[in-house]
């Protein structure tokens, strides 16, 4: 049904938007997993963050202008906009000469000078800011609420939040129907919503800021009791943190497994969840059941039916009956998982992919790469971008200034 990025996008870094199967079909649990993209500090790429994009300025004209290529490499919107984002739901949000908008995948531009600035996320309704105040809007521009609001953001598929001139929060639909009053006053701290979930709110209780849980009809379902309540990428389960020590809850704020452990992983994969006792790592089920001995100095979720984990000084990868499948013999990445039954490894400050026997399969010669998302991986030599394959060909020539990650089959580029 539903899947929870973490990251988001870094883009959502920390602010935690849903994803749905039906909107992001390849390898969702991946990008999820990755939470960031290949951003490059210095050139004209901006995070992509679903909640603060209104606000960053445009990109003056001496800076490289962006297009869209497809998973070959094939042009097929040529590089001329001051920023361009990812395509969500066949549209991608521009800005073409200080002129907020979006495209289609066949290039057709729809401008709005009327605004000064626009977004659309998945849908058919975006957020517009106009004389200082925002408000939602049609995909032909029409207004859809009044622009009387200081701010809106996007709240997940379809859904929006925003502050009225009471500061209180309110969250609409796309209709601009108001589907939370929060007449309670409460202080929601969720930055997203699903129909069937909850949302988190905080209150300062003997000067402790704690978080409890509350659904759409204001329904108190977990009054404020935990320093940190986080939504992680599993339909059941809130991990939270109270006196330094962690568990998780379910969707009811019923505590499901104890706050125990000095540290817990935010991905549970293969029903097994990476968690930390006494500085040493292992794995438990959803039932507390200890599956994996607590011996590992370190420990990733399960991905592609292996899980890194450190011994020592290096990385090796288990089974979910721990055997070791790989040998202790790796150093750190930054991605320690598999994607596409393939693993990054480093070498002399360079890398390379293994597969799941540990086997070389592309030489570790990148001075950066990412894991592989649906068949392709972003990697960097001299400082240009470009993909290759699993067998190590360059799909897309590494010869860019900068390159993004495929979204509905396209790619944005910089030259």
């Amino acid at each position: 049904m539903k899947n929870k990025s973490l990251l988001i996008i870094a883009l959502i870094i920390f602010c935690n938007q849903s994803f749905s199967q039906n909107k992001i079909k390849p390898d969702i649990n991946i990008m999820n997993f990755l939470g960031r993209t290949p951003q490059k500090v210095g050139s004209n790429t901006l995070p992509d963050n679903l909640i603060k994009i209104l606000y960053y300025k445009i990109q003056p004209d001496s800076s490289p202008k962006i297009g869209y290529m497809d998973k070959e490499g094939k042009i097929l919107i040529e590089p001329k906009y001051n920023m361009g984002l990812d395509f969500y739901d066949n549209y991608a949000n521009i800005i073409k000469d200080s002129i907020y908008g979006y495209i289609s995948k066949d290039g057709t531009e729809t401008l709005f000078k009327q605004y000064d600035e626009t977004f659309f996320y998945y849908g058919n309704t975006g957020i517009a800011k106009k004389n200082h105040k925002q408000g939602l809007i049609d995909r032909k521009g029409n207004p859809i609420t009044k622009f009387d609001n200081k701010m809106i953001e996007i709240f997940g598929f379809n859904r929006f939040k925003l502050y009225d001139k009471n500061r209180k929060i309110k969250i609409l639909d796309e209709k601009g129907n108001v589907i939370f009053h929060n007449k309670l006053t409460v202080n929601i701290k969720s930055h997203y919503f699903e129909s069937d979930s909850s949302l988190v709110y905080e209150e300062i209780i003997e000067n402790k800021k704690l978080k409890g849980l509350i659904n759409l009809d204001e329904k108190i379902l977990l009054k404020p009791t935990y320093e940190n309540i986080h939504f992680i990428n599993d339909a059941s389960f809130f991990a939270v943190k109270k006196d330094n020590k962690w568990g998780f809850i379910d969707k009811l704020g019923n505590e499901i497994i104890p706050l125990i452990y000095d540290k817990v992983g935010f991905s549970i994969n293969d029903d097994l969840i990476p968690v930390m006792k006494s500085k040493k790592w292992g794995f438990i089920n959803r039932k507390n059941e200890i599956i994996i001995p607590f011996v590992y100095d370190e420990a990733h979720a399960f991905m592609d039916g292996l899980a890194f984990v450190k011994k020592e000084k290096n990385y090796g990868c288990i089974d979910k009956k721990n055997n070791i499948k790989i040998s202790f013999n790796l150093e750190k990445t930054g991605f320690p998982f598999f994607t596409n039954k393939m693993a990054l490894f480093k070498k002399d400050d360079k890398y390379g992919f293994i597969n799941k026997n540990g086997k070389v399969k592309i030489h570790a010669i990148y001075e950066k790469a990412y894991p592989f998302i649906n068949g392709i991986a972003y990697v960097e030599i001299n400082g240009k971008s470009g993909y290759i394959n699993k067998k190590g060909k360059e799909i897309i020539p590494i010869k860019y200034k900068q390159l993004w990650f495929e979204s509905e089959g396209i790619i944005r580029f910089t030259e």
